[in-house]
């Protein structure tokens, strides 16, 4: 049997669909900007619009999603898991990286950079999403975080930084200062990957 794991996207889902709803769906998710952020973000009721699709395809497609995601995070048996890199943080918000809108998470930790929780703070337009520090320290003082990592998703899949971003960060980083709770990294992901204040010096 031919191996898969060199197939576009597109190949995958013509495994499970025809081909000629393939090509519409390709044409419905320039909407989106990728096919994972329309897998990840179109409604059943979006899905059975288009011919091949019926309620019970729509959510085998949402479930072979799922699994894919689940696939990439640490299982609940696994928590708390123990924060070593970016990518270990990354890995926690892989469903970030296919939503249309901007949304800011932060990981708590303890001393010894396990994760306590990790919780949602903000979801904003396109543009970015408004977060203040005590929003955000509010929430590691009621767990006795030690330390927090920043996380947020760029909608377009790029993971370069802003100037806003930036100035975010320095501003948590300023606020943890006072609070004694340290600020150990800003990651940024997308369906292109992610960056990391602290692997790229900006943090």
């Amino acid at each position: 049997m031919q191996s898969l794991s060199n197939a576009s996207d597109e190949e995958l889902l013509s495994q499970i669909l025809p081909i000629t709803t393939v090509k519409e769906i390709a044409a419905e998710y320039g909407t989106y900007g990728h096919l994972r952020q329309w897998l990840a973000n179109a409604d059943p009721e979006d899905m059975v619009s288009l011919p091949g699709i019926g309620p019970k395809k729509a959510k085998q497609i949402q479930a072979v999603f799922e699994l894919m995601l689940r696939c990439q995070r640490p299982s609940k048996k696994e928590l708390p898991p123990l924060i070593r890199s970016p990518q270990d943080a990354s890995r926690l918000f892989l469903q970030l990286s296919y939503r249309t809108q901007e949304e800011f998470h932060v990981i708590l930790l303890d001393t010894k950079r396990r994760v306590l929780s990790a919780c949602h703070i903000a979801t904003g337009i396109l543009d970015g999403a408004l977060v203040a520090p005590r929003e955000v320290f509010s929430k590691a003082i009621k767990q006795a975080a030690a330390a927090v990592i920043l996380v947020h998703n760029h909608p377009s899949g790029a993971t370069k930084p802003s100037q806003e971003d930036r100035l975010l960060t320095t501003r948590m980083v300023e606020a943890g200062k006072i609070l004694g709770i340290d600020v150990l990294d800003h990651i940024i992901v997308g369906h292109l990957g992610y960056a990391s204040a602290k692997e790229e010096g900006w943090l």
